[in-house]
């Protein structure tokens, strides 16, 4: 019986991803701005929490990957 119950929730999910849920009723503007805002609160919390637990030279380099990890999310070609 559990495993009905299992492919039911397979089911449940895959129709969940396929209208695609919060994050796809939302505009493109309102995507970005929730995105710009997660990013900025990250950075808020996450360099300098870096900057306790790995150093300057950590803090530095985890920022890096950051920035650029978004940079190359934000020009990605669609």
């Amino acid at each position: 019986m559990s495993g009905r119950a299992g492919a039911k929730g397979v089911r449940g999910a895959a129709r969940s991803r396929k209208t695609g849920g919060r994050w796809a009723a939302m505009g493109p503007v309102a995507r970005r701005w929730v995105f710009i805002g997660g990013f900025t609160l990250a950075l808020l919390v996450g360099l300098p929490l870096a900057h306790a637990l790995v150093g300057d030279i950590g803090a530095i380099l985890l920022g890096t990957f950051a920035f650029g990890f978004v940079i190359g999310r934000m020009t990605l070609k669609r």
